[in-house]
């Protein structure tokens, strides 16, 4: 267990530093980098609890880990995180029972998991924690599987193609099996305190489980790109570009009808044309700036003139692009994933959903019908 518990301290505090001073210096990185140290600091608690035993024995630390993981998602999901006062009543139950603690520095309230039922006067306190505690890390993770839910309706809004960085796949992931380790331990804990015959002791145990995803939150986060960072790089460039582009003008005076129709003639043209939807990594910073429009315009024009997303919309194109190729004798050479790729997909799980969700169909079905009729015209 000492050896564990060596391997997360130290991968804690390192990640943790490397994370903190990573370029470049995102706020989200900071949050993740406090949470991974916290661990560390956990763990060197329980392994010199000799020394620190009244930390050990409340075990408040706990309480910051899912306000920090809120945090961490709120601020990788936001384009320019800024620290809100507010934030700190996040922090209210680890400071009452921290508070609580340290007035009974000296009275042994937590009597470990086997006097955990022992009828004294810390008995409500106990009760109280211990729900209070998994009523927290339940809240927290469902508003972090909701923070995460509401970035991806809004990323289709600025990008054509979806990834596990850019979709906070991983984040998403680990979030659900960081609470359900949770769960484990109170339904493990909860036998050691009523029965009583577990060989082993689930805090313990616990340990291991932050060990483990100390390791995958540092790989999966040190490797996690500022989102809204390379967005804006886009953006200024765009910007740079448009300051003296005519154009500019409608995102002050507004855009008229006959304005609207032009403009729309001249984003379909576009579209038909250059195929810029061919890039598989295609924003609308990028479209913006290749039609020689602002960005607020070009979103405006797709979401309330076209009535869709940037997203749908590109990958509309790249749907009919697909759907000719499949169906022109001179790509029946190629697999349809290469066709997919070729056409701007930059996944086969993600062409596969995209296409059937805009066809009603899957693509080797679509393909197979094309060479059905092929056939059936030879005949």
């Amino acid at each position: 267990m000492e050896a564990i518990l060596y391997i997360g301290i130290s991968q804690c505090l390192l990640a943790g530093l490397l994370i903190a001073f990573r370029k470049p210096r995102l706020k989200a990185n900071q949050i993740l980098a406090a949470w991974l140290l916290l661990m560390g600091i956990e763990m060197a608690v329980f392994l010199v609890n000799t020394y620190l035993i009244e930390l050990y024995q409340v075990k408040t630390l706990p309480y910051l880990y899912g306000p920090l993981l809120l945090l961490y998602t709120r601020w990788m999901t936001t384009r320019e995180p800024h620290f809100n006062p507010g934030y700190l009543l996040h922090f209210t139950p680890f400071f009452i029972f921290l508070i609580a603690y340290l007035f009974f520095i000296d009275e042994q309230i937590m009597q470990g998991s086997k006097g955990f039922l022992v009828v004294d006067r810390f008995i409500p306190f106990r009760i109280v924690y211990a729900l209070t505690f998994f009523v927290s890390i339940t809240a927290y993770s469902i508003a972090t599987y909701v923070c995460i839910h509401r970035y991806r309706k809004r990323l289709k809004k600025w990008v054509s193609f979806y990834t596990g960085k850019i979709t906070l796949q991983w984040l998403l992931s680990l979030s659900l099996i960081f609470y359900l380790s949770y769960v484990l331990m109170f339904i493990l804990g909860g036998i050691d305190i009523l029965v009583g015959f577990l060989p082993f002791d689930p805090y313990e145990i616990s340990f291991i489980g932050l060990t483990i995803l100390s390791f995958t939150f540092s790989i999966f986060g040190f490797n996690q790109p500022g989102v809204f960072y390379e967005l804006d790089r886009k953006k200024d460039v765009s910007d740079e570009e448009l300051n003296s582009n005519s154009q500019e003008k409608y995102s002050r005076s507004g855009l008229k009808p006959a304005q609207i129709e032009d403009l729309l003639k001249h984003i379909r043209n576009h579209l038909n044309k250059r195929k810029p939807y061919l890039d598989r990594e295609l924003t609308i910073y990028d479209l913006a700036r290749q039609l020689g429009m602002s960005r607020h315009i070009l979103s405006e024009l797709i979401n309330e003139h076209m009535g869709k997303n940037f997203y749908t919309l590109i990958n509309e194109y790249r749907v009919e692009e697909v759907k000719r190729r499949l169906a022109d004798p001179a790509y029946q050479h190629l697999t349809i994933l290469a066709i997919a790729l070729d056409a701007g997909f930059n996944a086969k799980s993600s062409f596969n959903t995209v296409f059937k969700e805009m066809t009603g169909t899957t693509p080797s079905a679509y393909q197979q019908k094309w060479q059905n009729k092929g056939s059936d015209s030879s005949d």
